[in-house]
Parts: C-alpha cells; structure tokens; sequence
C-alpha cells in the first residue's frame, strides 16, 4: 500500500471537513459536484472508461476493501480507470441512494449506499466515497474508494433491478 497517497487521501477528507462545510444543495457548488459525481456512476453504467478518464485528477487512488463469505477483509489499492478497464459485453448496473455531500469551497465529499449488478444480476452491495477537488474552476476525482459486501446486503430502497 502507497502510504504517502493514503497519508494524501485522510488528509483531502480531513480538510473537507474541518473547512465549514455545507451539506447538500445549500452550497453554490453543489449542482457542480454531483454532476461529477453522475458522470462517474454514468460511465460505470455505461462501461466507458474514457469518460471515467476524464473525470480523475492525475494519479487519482481506487481504495476498496472487500468482505468475503467468512466475513474477513481485504484491502485492494489500484491506480484509476482507462479506456480498458470495463470487460467488454458486461453490463454493469450501480445505484445509490440517500447520499450526503459535503462541500468546501475547492473540497467535497460524496458519501453512499450502492448496489452492483453485473448482467442485470445482483452481485454486492457497500458504501461509496468519492473525494473531489476543484481545480482550475472543474471538480476532478481525487479518490474513489467503496466497500464491497457480499453476505447479509440489506434490500435496496430503490426495488428490484
């Protein structure tokens, strides 16, 4: 594990949220974060890593930490999406619900339940967090990292696939 991009990626997350935060659609920026945010789970939706790509500031970190059946844990650290990214003929399906966004002036945080299917079929549920910063007047991705559970994932409130 890159200990100087997690010491980067608390550090982002701690700021955010020592920086007098407002949550939800009461900061200006909000309408432009969550645009990000939608173009993140479009282009999961959509397998198009290019516009994941696009959506990263550069050497942007994938942080997971995955349960298994017998409920140990395991970290995976990988580097960002590319064009090559998604297996070509899945079709991949994440939602979430009751997000809580936080946003500083150039810092917000996208926090939420998911579920994933693959081919229309449920595969886990987590929590997805994304860190995003503004640079040069556009939100990037600084960071994605989500949980992936597989036993005991509550029913979406969304409904059935």
């Amino acid at each position: 594990m890159n200990m100087k991009r997690l010491t980067l990626v608390a550090a982002a997350l701690i700021a955010c949220l020592s920086q007098g935060l407002q949550a939800q659609e009461s900061h200006p920026e909000y309408q432009a974060v969550m645009a990000v945010v939608e173009q993140f789970f479009t282009a999961i939706n959509n397998s198009d890593g290019a516009l994941l790509g696009s959506l990263e500031v550069e050497g942007a970190a994938i942080l997971n930490i995955r349960e298994d059946a017998a409920g140990d844990h395991q970290f995976v650290e990988r580097q960002w999406f590319d064009a090559d990214s998604f297996a070509s003929g899945t079709r991949l399906t994440e939602r979430y619900w009751d997000e809580e966004v936080l946003v500083s002036d150039h810092l917000a945080v996208f926090w939420a339940p998911y579920d994933f299917h693959i081919d229309g079929e449920f595969s886990h549920c987590g929590i997805d967090v994304l860190s995003l910063i503004k640079i040069e007047g556009q939100w990037k991705i600084g960071s994605a990292m989500w949980t992936v559970q597989r036993p005991n994932c509550e029913a979406s409130p969304l409904g059935p696939l």
